[in-house]
């Protein structure tokens, strides 16, 4: 393989791995989902992520969001209450995601749920309203992915989705996602803070395999090295050496 193209593989890969944010500028959670009666049958699973409005959240879990009252409700009767929303998120953190929770603080409950989660660290027991993101079975809340419609979360994607009947009682605000490190039963919901989490696990970083790669081709470019000093100047044989000295 040509040594230039080599030198610009490795350089241009360890280059990319150092854009995207490290898995140890997040901040890791320990949330359990536990699936019930309600909604789609979903299987437990422990997500270790939380994700959240950029202006409060490390880079690494940053997401951009708004979000607006939504006519309709998916997975469950209109109870009559002005309390069905639609979330638009654009995914800002520099890591692709699977198994996104949108999960109501504790008081708060969902009408789509399809199971709770529990914050094994910071409210064991306590067990809220959750349900996963996506578009298959009766609760087909994810009604738009940007990119690939696979479930995940790509780098750069946006995603619409639903959540019915939400609120405290007769009481209904937008879903807020502005407190990170607490969620589920951990988290209180408050007027001028968050009343919502978003939980998920995040796909095998880009950056980890890129930095790899680029060590990879590094490595094999210093034995190409190598290889091409011993080529160039080759160790003589004891005959050269005794006809060099005229012995």
């Amino acid at each position: 393989m040509n040594r230039r193209i080599l030198y610009r593989f490795a350089a241009g890969t360890m280059l990319i791995g150092c854009m995207f944010p490290a898995a140890s500028a997040a901040a890791p959670v320990s949330g359990r989902f536990a699936d019930d009666a309600r909604g789609d049958a979903v299987a437990d699973q422990l997500l270790t992520r939380e994700l959240g409005d950029a202006a409060v959240f490390p880079a690494a879990d940053a997401l951009v969001y708004h979000d607006h009252r939504y006519g309709f409700t998916v997975g469950v009767p209109n109870d009559g209450v002005a309390n069905d929303w639609t979330v638009h998120l654009t995914n800002v953190s520099g890591q692709a995601w699977r198994d996104v929770y949108f999960v109501a603080d504790h008081g708060v409950t969902i009408g789509n749920a399809d199971g709770t989660v529990e914050d094994l660290a910071g409210a064991p027991g306590a067990m809220n309203d959750a349900f996963r993101i996506d578009s298959v079975g009766a609760n087909a809340n994810l009604l738009h992915e940007s990119m690939a419609i696979d479930g995940i979360f790509e780098l750069g994607e946006e995603w619409e989705f639903v959540v019915s009947n939400f609120g405290t009682g007769a009481t209904s605000r937008p879903p807020t996602l502005t407190t990170p490190g607490v969620f589920s039963g951990s988290s209180q919901p408050d007027p001028f803070t968050g009343n919502a989490s978003l939980l998920a696990v995040p796909v095998p970083e880009p950056s980890g395999a890129v930095v790899l790669m680029g060590l990879g081709a590094a490595a094999l470019l210093k034995r190409i090295r190598r290889a091409n000093r011993v080529v160039s100047h080759p160790i003589a044989t004891s005959g050269s050496r005794r006809s060099a000295t005229g012995a």
